[in-house]
């Protein structure tokens, strides 16, 4: 009998513990859950764009450029088009430029060959800057010193040659003739183009020794100042 109502007395305190413990639990869930409802409440009556209310779940976000801009979209033929055209109109625009420079330099050319040609007398003004040509002729003064050269006159020919060359640096702007100037003064304006300088020293010497010196000149004499005339004109009309 006692063992019975032992038994019994044992029964009701593990269902009464159950109960207990049942009770507990679901306290303890429904602590648990009220942030969670309440958080859901708050994310409801507002606007979130990260939160979808009607599935209880986050969304992704779009982020999008206020002011519109989209980068531009070249392709590759078009740049290499635009790029081949500007290349040529420039190649275009320096053959123009060199044209003219060429045809501007070669008037001027014409211009003072011309000029040179058509007066038989030369100017009086630069021919009375060279004083040893008062009692002598005063016209193509290259052919006069070819003629006295043939004539075997070397003396004589190398002051028309001296001459020549003097007129010609003129001409050229090389030299400035002058009334009063010696051949010197002449001399070191040639040195800014070295062959000219040369040319004109060699017939320079020769000319004193004759002019002022009184000495007779040979044909080997003469024939050193000749033969480099060539290259005389040739360096003179390369400095324009």
């Amino acid at each position: 009998m006692n063992v019975t109502r032992r038994g019994i007395s044992i029964v009701v305190l593990a269902a009464l513990a159950a109960i207990v413990a049942g009770f507990a639990s679901a306290a303890r869930a429904e602590d648990a859950e009220e942030p969670i409802v309440a958080a859901r409440e708050a994310f409801a009556d507002g606007w979130f764009p990260w939160y979808d209310s009607q599935t209880d779940s986050l969304k992704p976000l779009e982020f999008r450029d206020s002011r519109g801009w989209q980068p531009p979209s070249w392709e590759l033929g078009r740049v290499l088009n635009i790029v081949a055209w500007t290349l040529l109109g420039l190649l275009l625009a320096t053959l123009v430029v060199l044209l003219i420079h060429f045809a501007r330099n070669q008037a001027a050319r014409t211009s003072a060959d011309s000029a040179a040609e058509s007066d038989p007398l030369l100017d009086a003004d630069r021919v009375g800057s060279l004083p040893f040509l008062a009692e002598r002729r005063r016209d193509d003064l290259l052919g006069q010193a070819r003629f006295h050269y043939q004539q075997g006159n070397f003396s004589e020919a190398i002051i028309y040659l001296f001459s020549y060359q003097l007129l010609e640096l003129d001409k050229y702007s090389v030299i400035r003739l002058a009334a009063g100037k010696t051949n010197r003064q002449y001399l070191r304006e040639t040195a800014r183009v070295a062959p000219l300088r040369t040319a004109l020293e060699r017939t320079m010497l020769s000319f004193e020794g004759v002019f002022f010196g009184r000495r007779l000149l040979d044909r080997a004499g003469f024939e050193a100042c000749w033969n480099g005339l060539p290259e005389f004109e040739q360096q003179l009309r390369a400095v324009t």
